[in-house]
C-alpha cells in the first residue's frame, strides 16, 4: 500500500493526472484504504517535510479525483 502511495505522490508531483487516476482506479486496494493511510502517514511526519506536503496535496484534490476515475473521467472522450 505504502508503495502505491509513494507512486501516486510521485505521479502527483510530477502533474500526471491520467496516469494517477488510472493508478487508483487499478490500485488492488480501495481507494478509502488508500486516502485514509495517505491521511495518517501526512498526520505523523514533521512540519515542513517534504514527504508530508506531497501527501497533503495529493489529499487535497482525493475526492474530486477518485470519483472522476470511478466514473471513467477519460473514457470515451477520444472523439471530443
Amino acid at each position: 500500500m505504502v508503495d502505491v502511495l509513494h507512486k501516486a505522490v510521485l505521479l502527483w508531483e510530477q502533474g500526471e493526472e491520467r496516469g494517477l487516476e488510472e493508478l487508483l482506479r487499478t490500485a488492488p486496494f480501495p481507494q478509502e484504504a488508500l486516502r485514509q493511510v495517505a491521511q495518517d502517514l501526512s498526520e505523523i511526519l514533521p512540519q515542513g517535510d517534504k514527504e508530508k506536503q506531497l501527501l497533503q496535496g495529493l489529499l487535497y484534490g482525493w475526492e474530486t479525483r477518485t470519483r472522476h476515475s470511478e466514473r471513467g473521467l477519460f473514457e470515451g472522450e477520444e472523439g471530443r
